[in-house]
């Protein structure tokens, strides 16, 4: 495989692997890259839905359509493990992904990780962001990260479900810490005033959103990505009027654990 990186805090893409042959012999590696570079794009592939559907089991276990999407459709028979997102000019802006999120955050068991397929893209535009919530957490001062350690967020999407998790989650293996909360589910923080929740949600929801922390992807249809959904959030571009497929797949994920939770192994 070779490597080129896309930016200093997340991002890599990835050529010279045929990812209708990956076995399980090599998912510890893959899955390594998309816990080092947090968004990883394999160039150069030629995956039939079927093919798609054995990558993603490959990689872990996988998310029921009906808890990582319940609202999008799925493929027929027993491709019914796959999503398709569709976009035309029937569904307007702010009604698609085009808020920054991380997918199913309103859960106790948000995904652990995503897959996508374009299929169809429109011929300009369309492109998808990613922003790194470990950069963001680490660009904060000492005082503010010290300040949201024993805080949490309500995530909601209204009446499908809702949780509460902290707003500093920590990765079990590594220890790295990154901020989780996201503009589109997590709704108010935990013991504070209306007016303090709202303004501390409002920064937090403003600093994520940086571009010092973001890639911008711009899809072709030889592209799987795959990404880390609880330290990388992601925006769907919404600036097209043309038809724009994707097939999706989720990785099934664990309870998020805040710092005071977290104990280092060994």
């Amino acid at each position: 495989m070779e490597l080129e990186r896309i930016s200093p805090h997340l991002g890599v893409r990835v050529t010279g692997i045929d990812l209708s042959q990956v076995t399980a012999a090599d998912a510890e590696e893959l899955n390594a890259l998309v816990d080092k570079y947090l968004v990883v794009f394999f160039a150069e592939q030629t995956l039939e839905p079927r093919d798609f559907l054995r990558f993603g089991e490959t990689l872990g276990e996988l998310e029921p359509p009906e808890i990582g999407a319940p609202q999008q459709p799925t493929l027929e028979g027993d491709l019914d493990r796959v999503n398709y997102l569709e976009v035309d000019e029937r569904i307007p802006r702010g009604g698609f992904a085009d808020i920054w999120h991380a997918d199913g955050s309103y859960f106790e068991r948000p995904s652990h990780g995503a897959l996508l397929q374009p299929t169809i893209l429109p011929t300009v535009g369309g492109d998808t962001l990613w922003t790194s919530t470990y950069a963001a957490y680490d660009a904060l001062s000492d005082s503010v990260r010290r300040s949201l350690e024993d805080l949490s967020a309500l995530h909601s999407a209204g009446s499908l479900a809702e949780f509460v998790h902290p707003i500093v989650r920590v990765n079990p293996s590594t220890g790295r810490r990154g901020l989780f909360v996201n503009r589109l589910f997590a709704k108010l923080v935990v013991g504070l005033s209306e007016a303090e929740s709202r303004n501390l949600l409002e920064l937090l929801f403003n600093h994520l959103s940086s571009p010092d922390f973001q890639i911008r992807f711009r899809w072709t249809t030889d592209i799987v990505a795959v990404w880390d959904n609880r330290f990388a959030q992601h925006f769907a571009v919404r600036d097209y009027s043309e038809r724009r497929r994707m097939l999706r797949l989720a990785l099934a994920g664990e309870k998020p654990i805040g710092p005071n939770e977290f104990h280092p192994r060994g």
